[in-house]
C-alpha cells in the first residue's frame, strides 16, 4: 500500500492545548514511552474479621503486628461486656479499618490523590478519548500527569506482561495464557465505547454506500474488486450509482482490536470468510487470506486513516472517532436485525446496551441484536496489576480511572465514543476497588 503515515501517538497530558479543545488528529506524533514514577507509600492496613468474642482487629505497620479484640480491649478497660458493649465496640472498630484503609472511598475526591506521573501503552483506538480527557483530569489535579503511547492493543498487553508501564490498553481483554503470562494478577477495566467505522473514499457517491457481511468478505478476499459490481449494487438505495472503480482494501499491519472487531462481525455473517480463514475465533492479527502480494497492511488507526484519504477507491476499518475527524464517508452495515445502520454515538451506544452481564471474559458486542444498534461496537479496557508497587501509586491509578469511567464520560459523544453504559460503569468501579498495595492488603473501601 505504499509508504502511508505510520504513527503511534503519545498524549502528555500536561502540555497538550489542542486536546484542551477536543482534537482528536489522526496524526499523533510518536515517542518511547518513559518508565513510571513510584512515590512511597503507606504500608499500614488494618483487616476486620469476626470471632466468637466479637471483632477482631489486625493492624499491620511495618513488621509489628497486634491484635485486638472487643471483648479483650473492654476488659483491659475494665468494662463489663456485654452484648450492647460488644456489638457498640465492633462498629467502631469496623469504621476505624475502613477509615485506615489508605485510599478511603474509591468514589470519593477523585481529584484530590498523591503526585504521580504515569504512563500507560496500547490501543491507538482510545487515544482521541484519552487526549481530551487525560488532559482534564490534570487540569482538575495538577500533581497527575499520563503520558500515553497510542501503539496499538498487542504493545498494550505485552507493556503489562512485562510490567513496563502503569497501565496497558487493549480493545479485546487479556485472555488466560496473557494473564498467565504476566507478573502477577491484572484488573481489566472498562474505560470506554467506540465503534469501528467502515470508511471508504469513493468519489460521487451519494451515501451512504450499504454493505452486508458476505459481501464485505468478498471484498477483503479480492474476489469483488469493483465497485459498480452487482453484488455491491443489489445492496444500494434506489438512485445510489457505483463507479466503475478499483476497490482497494485497506488493513491493519500492527494487532488490533478494530481488526478483531471486523474479523469477529465477519464470521458472524459469512461462512465464506470462515472457509477462506480457516478460522472460526477472531484475531486482532488480520488474516492473510485475500491480501493483494507484497501487501502488509498500515500501521495503527492513523496509517489506515491517512491511506484511506489519499486513496481513490479504498475501504477500511477505523476507529469511528478517527473517521469523524477526517469527515470520511462510512459504510451502513447490515446489522442482525435487518437494518443497515451508519456508525454515530447513538448507534454505538445502542450496542453497548446490549452488553446487560458485561465482563472482561463477556465483553463481544459485534453484530448484536436491536434496529437501531450499530453491528461493529466495542469497549476499551485498561490493564493494571491489583498488587502495585507503591501505595501512593496504587491511589493515583485508582482514583484516575474512577473518574475517567464517571465525570470523564461527559467528553466522551464530543469525539465519537459513546458514554460507558450502566453496567460498564458498575464493573469498572467494583474492579478497581480490587487494587491491592505491594503486601496484598486492599487499597480502597468500597
Amino acid at each position: 500500500m505504499g509508504n502511508s503515515l505510520r504513527i503511534a501517538g503519545v498524549v502528555l497530558v500536561a502540555g497538550l492545548i489542542a486536546a484542551a479543545c477536543g482534537s482528536s488528529s489522526p496524526s499523533a506524533s510518536k515517542k518511547s514511552s518513559g518508565t513510571h514514577t513510584e512515590a512511597s507509600g503507606s504500608n499500614k492496613s488494618t483487616t476486620p474479621t469476626t470471632s466468637g468474642t466479637g471483632t477482631t482487629t489486625t493492624t499491620t505497620t511495618g513488621e509489628a503486628t497486634t491484635t485486638t479484640t472487643a471483648a479483650a480491649a473492654a476488659a483491659a478497660a475494665g468494662t463489663q461486656v456485654t452484648p450492647t458493649t460488644a456489638k457498640a465496640a465492633a462498629t467502631t472498630t469496623t469504621t476505624a479499618a475502613a477509615a485506615s484503609t489508605p485510599g478511603g472511598s474509591l468514589s470519593s475526591n477523585t481529584t484530590s490523590t498523591p503526585a504521580a506521573t504515569l504512563t500507560g501503552i496500547g490501543a491507538s483506538s482510545i487515544q482521541p478519548f484519552y487526549g481530551k480527557v487525560l488532559y482534564e483530569y490534570n487540569q482538575l489535579n495538577h500533581g497527575v500527569s499520563v503520558n500515553f503511547t497510542g501503539s496499538g492493543s498487542g504493545p498494550g498487553v505485552t507493556a503489562i506482561e512485562q510490567d513496563t508501564a502503569n497501565f496497558g490498553q487493549s480493545e479485546v481483554p487479556m485472555t488466560a495464557a496473557q494473564l498467565a503470562a504476566s507478573k502477577g494478577p491484572v484488573l481489566q477495566v472498562p474505560v470506554d465505547l467506540g465503534g469501528v467505522a467502515i470508511s471508504y473514499h469513493v468519489s460521487g457517491v451519494s451515501g451512504p454506500i450499504q454493505l452486508n457481511g458476505p459481501v464485505l468478505a468478498q471484498i477483503y478476499l479480492r474476489t469483488i474488486t469493483n465497485w459498480d459490481d452487482p453484488a455491491i449494487a443489489a445492496l444500494q438505495k434506489p438512485g445510489v450509482t457505483l463507479p466503475n472503480e478499483n476497490i482497494v482494501p485497506v488493513f491493519r499491519s500492527d494487532t488490533s482490536g478494530p481488526g478483531y472487531d471486523l474479523d469477529q462481525y465477519l464470521i458472524d455473517t459469512s461462512p465464506a470468510w470462515t472457509t477462506a480463514i480457516g478460522a472460526t475465533a477472531p484475531s486482532t492479527t488480520w488474516p492473510t487470506a485475500g491480501r493483494a502480494t507484497g501487501d502488509s497492511g498500515e500501521d495503527l488507526n492513523a496509517g489506515v486513516a491517512s491511506y484511506i484519504q489519499e486513496t481513490e477507491g479504498a475501504i477500511g476499518y477505523v476507529e469511528y472517532s478517527y473517521a469523524l475527524e477526517a469527515n470520511f464517508s462510512n459504510a451502513a452495515l447490515l446489522n442482525k436485525s435487518g437494518s443497515y445502520v451508519t456508525p454515530s454515538v447513538s448507534s454505538i451506544a445502542a450496542a453497548g446496551a446490549t452488553a446487560t452481564a458485561l465482563s472482561s471474559t463477556n465483553f463481544n458486542i459485534i453484530y448484536g441484536a436491536g434496529g437501531s444498534t450499530y453491528p461493529l461496537a466495542n469497549f476499551s479496557w485498561a490493564l493494571i496489576y491489583q498488587k502495585q508497587p507503591t501505595t501512593n501509586i496504587g491511589i493515583t491509578l485508582g482514583k484516575l480511572f474512577q473518574w475517567v469511567t464517571t465525570s470523564g464520560q461527559s467528553y466522551s459523544s464530543g469525539l465519537g465514543y459513546a458514554p460507558l453504559p450502566t453496567t460498564a460503569v458498575s464493573l469498572a468501579h467494583s474492579t478497581l476497588v480490587g487494587l491491592q498495595t505491594s503486601s496484598g492488603s486492599p487499597i480502597f473501601t468500597s
